[in-house]
């Protein structure tokens, strides 16, 4: 450690006498000044930022809430009598400036753009299957978990449907990215939550279609607790857990390794001020 150190003060002491003695070249003198970003991760690490959090946190519960308002599955008098009950008083709420505000201001295209980026980015988060193993006793009355056929085929039903909408979602958004020069990655997050706010009544509507027509059965390839691989007759695979999510399409990446609908998609990002010049010498 002591080793570390001395090398450690060796090189702040060397920078302090470059910054004293030597002159530096402005960034802007820089010929390139942008990098390339993939399109997937600018996509996904917008929604994750423009999901409404409770503390900093996901609730489950309140996106569910925002969720049933954005579909017209709930009234508002329903989701108020459910705050209710919860110790939560509607009236209490306002309609701005609370990150419960979506539950009362009946500000419809701002919850179903909330509920859009909320289903799309838990392809990304940590499931809990729990509720998909049961626990019954044997023939000598020990206790043997199984998987719950029915229930894992519903529940996959529903997240393959949600991750194929969500493919096309990510396709959506990736082909109507300005095309414009000098954005930076702010620039960029915002085009990205305006087409998903243009876009998330369809991306609701299309996940009830594919459900709908999704007649498939589904193959576990791997189920614990805390994630999955399942195949289904279609020739589909979906993969999540702590490391991944992965949808594929007969061999396809169709949403993940960077991948949407089989295709790889770039922007330029300007991380340099190109009309920025830093005045430096020696005085």
């Amino acid at each position: 450690m002591k080793a570390f150190g001395n090398v450690l003060k060796a090189v702040i002491g060397g920078l302090i006498w470059l910054s004293s003695h030597q002159v530096f070249s402005a960034p802007a003198d820089l010929r390139v000044k942008t990098i390339s970003v993939p399109v997937y991760n600018l996509i996904t690490e917008t929604l994750i930022d423009i999901t409404p959090r409770i503390k900093g946190e996901r609730n489950e519960f309140m996106m569910q809430l925002v969720c049933d308002l954005a579909r017209d599955s709930k009234s508002q008098e329903a989701v108020n009598a459910i705050l209710t009950e919860n110790n939560l008083n509607p009236e209490s709420i306002p309609a701005k400036g609370s990150s419960l505000s979506l539950l009362v201001n009946n500000d419809k295209p701002q919850q179903q753009a909330a509920c859009a980026s909320f289903i799309a980015t838990s392809l990304f988060f940590p499931v809990d299957n729990s509720v998909l193993f049961e626990t019954k006793k044997d023939e000598k009355g020990k206790d043997v978990t199984t998987l719950d056929s029915a229930g894992f085929a519903r529940e996959m039903k529903v997240r393959m449907s949600i991750a194929q909408a969500t493919a096309q979602f990510y396709a959506v958004i990736a082909n109507n990215l300005k095309k414009e020069k000098n954005m930076t990655w702010v620039d960029y997050q915002k085009d990205v939550a305006s087409i998903t706010a243009d876009y998330a009544p369809e991306y609701l509507r299309s996940i009830k279609r594919i459900f709908a027509a999704n007649q498939a059965t589904y193959i576990p390839r791997d189920i614990t607790v805390g994630g999955y691989d399942v195949q289904d007759s279609n020739g589909r695979r979906l993969i999540q857990n702590s490391m991944e999510s992965l949808l594929v399409s007969r061999g396809v990446d169709w949403l993940g390794n960077g991948k949407i609908m089989g295709k790889e998609y770039f922007v330029d990002i300007q991380v340099i001020d190109s009309a920025a010049k830093v005045k430096s010498g020696k005085k």
